[in-house]
């Protein structure tokens, strides 16, 4: 198990939060106390402190131990074109306006708020660089700003393995990297040169002078650790940053939580972003109508034909040597352990979770293969195996654990919804769809399988089916059944308030 020493008491925990939260703008309420709590346990240990006191005034001195325990408490998620379809607009419709709008030979400025260690600036670098009369009839620079300096560093190297490549099409690599070694690439001079990194703080009082006059802000699955305040307060200064005509990028997860009149939200195609208002004649404006739309979605009537469903059980697939199901045999020294301590396969799978807590997922999964050795109808391993794993991108192997589990429980609620969430993420909506329908008929009191099924409808431009499902969503969480989301645990740091917010603002638009 993780050792419990050194801990804050509640008022220093609730001190320590308030101090990185007015500093940093992470938000600590009662359900990431602990996160906090876990991550000050860890670096206590690494820098040798004798005392929680020592470390907390190692804190308030240095800037820089602030900065690494941050890291332990947020998720660096990151790699090359993630969310393309937020470069495809970018490309195709944005940066084409602002060309045709700029004058002669215009200099286009690009911002990465929260850029880590560099994927989305230089992805963004790419992008430009492969639009005709790049360079040539018109320019652009891009700015990546993080407060991390050791992401900064790293992205300023520009070196990079092949984790960060696994959503990125083959021919990106070859072209605008070269191979240093077996397992790592550093990004070619012609796309450097365009890119610069500095360290920001965005809570900053004030912004320096060259993150001014930009034209596209990407600020992508950063301001989920904000409060609502705080997001639409670095929202406002971001907004301040842009020229008239220029846009902003959240993420797809993010988008609607920072509805607010300064800013126009934008649909093209699936994609949301903001646009301020420019100076555009009213000609011009005729012109891009086709290329950007205001949401328009029309009420469609419920489809009384549609089948009933009934839960799909497939066939238990073979243990093969897949990333998901292989696991080795109990070593003598698991069943020693086992034995002499009395470790049950429940207690495994507890500490299993507080590694995942911890983001130590390569640990916890090796802890839940020990339960599969021991307990092959251990479905609970099987299932958040498969979740660590599809929040790594591996889908197929979540996609087989959770086959299997449901071979031994054809009720399991959370193999349902992980395999509406991959079958979601692979753009199979069908099949997502009957999937949380699946989860529903285990669970009706499962708001996020409500939730998922009105995302899914929305993108099928069924809104009637998806009015009825956020509504359902909004009921349940009203009721104060946020904790009933049926996963293990749940990696996305939204709380209650922002998915009734969401659904609200959804329904709204539902109705128009």
């Amino acid at each position: 198990m993780i050792m419990q020493a050194n801990r804050l008491t509640n008022p220093e925990l609730e001190k320590l939060g308030l101090f990185i939260n007015q500093r940093y703008g992470l938000e600590f309420r009662q359900q990431r106390l602990e996160l906090l709590q876990e991550a000050v346990q860890k670096r206590i240990e690494e820098c040798e402190a004798s005392t929680v006191g020592e470390y907390l005034n190692l804190l308030q001195q240095h800037e820089e131990e602030v900065l690494l325990l941050i890291n332990l408490l947020t998720v660096h998620e990151t790699y090359f074109f993630r969310e393309p379809m937020h470069l495809d607009v970018l490309i195709r419709q944005v940066i084409p306006r602002l060309v045709r709008n700029g004058g002669q030979y215009p200099l286009i400025r690009l911002l990465s708020a929260g850029c880590s260690t560099g994927e989305e600036a230089y992805s963004m670098a790419i992008a430009a660089l492969k639009m005709p009369g790049a360079g040539i009839n018109w320019d652009f620079e891009v700015i990546g700003v993080d407060v991390d300096k050791e992401a900064i560093k790293k992205a300023q190297a520009g070196l990079y393995g092949f984790y960060s490549f696994r959503s990125c099409p083959k021919d990106i690599r070859d072209n605008y990297f070269e191979r240093v070694s077996k397992e790592s690439f550093v990004i070619k001079s012609f796309v450097k040169e365009k890119v610069r990194f500095e360290s920001l703080n965005l809570f900053e009082p004030v912004y320096p002078e060259w993150i001014c006059n930009t034209d596209i802000v990407f600020y992508r699955n950063v301001s989920i650790y904000f409060s609502k305040e705080q997001r639409e307060e670095v929202f406002r200064r971001l907004a301040g940053l842009l020229n008239h005509g220029g846009c902003l990028f959240l993420s797809c997860t993010e988008t609607l939580y920072h509805s607010n009149n300064l800013m126009s939200l934008v649909k093209n195609g699936e994609t949301f972003y903001y646009r301020k208002q420019d100076n555009d004649s009213m000609d011009s404006r005729k012109a891009d109508a086709g290329a950007l739309t205001a949401i328009d979605i029309q009420y469609i009537a419920p489809d009384t034909s549609r089948k009933k469903f009934t839960p799909q059980v497939k066939t238990r697939p073979a243990i093969t040597e897949s990333k998901g199901l292989h696991c080795s045999p109990p070593s003598s020294k698991q069943h020693l352990l086992m034995d002499n301590k009395g470790d049950s396969c429940q207690q495994i799978l507890t500490d299993a979770l507080e590694l995942v807590k911890l983001k130590r997922y390569d640990e916890a999964i090796g802890r839940l293969d020990e339960i599969i050795a021991v307990d092959s109808f251990f479905d609970q391993a099987y299932t958040l195996k498969a979740n660590i794993l599809l929040n790594q991108q591996s889908v197929e192997a979540a996609i087989e654990l959770c086959q299997a589990a449901l071979v031994i429980d054809a009720f399991c609620l959370e193999a349902y919804l992980l395999l509406g969430m991959a079958a979601k993420l692979t753009g199979q909506r069908e099949e997502a769809i009957q999937r949380f329908k699946e989860a529903v008929y285990v669970f009706p009191e499962c708001w996020l399988a409500h939730f998922f099924l009105a995302e899914v409808y929305q993108l099928q431009e069924e809104s009637a089916y998806a009015k009825r499902e956020y509504e359902v969503a909004m009921r349940i969480l009203r009721q104060g059944n946020f904790e009933k989301h049926g996963l293990s645990f749940f990696l996305v740091p939204f709380q209650l308030d922002d998915f009734i917010q969401v659904c609200q603002h959804n329904i709204a638009k539902l109705k128009e």
